[in-house]
């Protein structure tokens, strides 16, 4: 299963500030590229483990049901959402929270994999989501830093 690693410095900002700005439901919104058009269908009002979080992405101008569910909430530390139903094969994400920095982690699996998915993946898929942390990682740092 690919594993891809985003890590963004935050330099002067605490591990619990960090963790504190995705405890916030509504971040997803405010991290969602504006060409992706996400659109938030359900969403817990306060995050825990066993949460659930329901979207609608478009991708290719193809609307899909993403569903995820926190599996891990440990607070100021890490918390892990993994899709329950969605256009992934397998997705995991996991979000390391440390002193002055942000780690994503994310594994995934393509559908069909084994039957062409691989290529689709390296061809479109892996540049996609390298694209889209960029914008989460510059989203998160206008946040907390005050940058552009």
């Amino acid at each position: 299963m690919p594993r891809l690693e985003f890590c963004l410095d935050l330099p002067g900002v605490p591990r619990d500030v960090i963790a504190a700005f995705h405890a916030d439901p509504r971040v997803l919104e405010w991290l969602s590229p504006p060409g992706k058009r996400v659109r938030v269908l359900e969403r817990p009002e306060r995050i825990a483990e066993g949460s659930r979080v329901v979207i609608e992405v478009a991708p290719f101008g193809i609307p899909l049901r993403w569903v995820s569910r926190i599996e891990v909430w440990e607070p100021p530390v890490r918390f892990v959402d993994v899709q329950v139903a969605g256009p992934f094969a397998r997705w995991r994400h996991e979000h390391l929270f440390e002193e002055g920095a942000l780690v994503d982690r994310v594994d995934y699996e393509v559908p069909l994999a084994l039957a062409g998915g691989r290529l689709v993946d390296l061809a479109f898929i892996r540049r996609d989501l390298r694209r889209m942390f960029r914008h989460r990682h510059e989203a998160t740092a206008q946040r907390l830093l005050g940058k552009r």
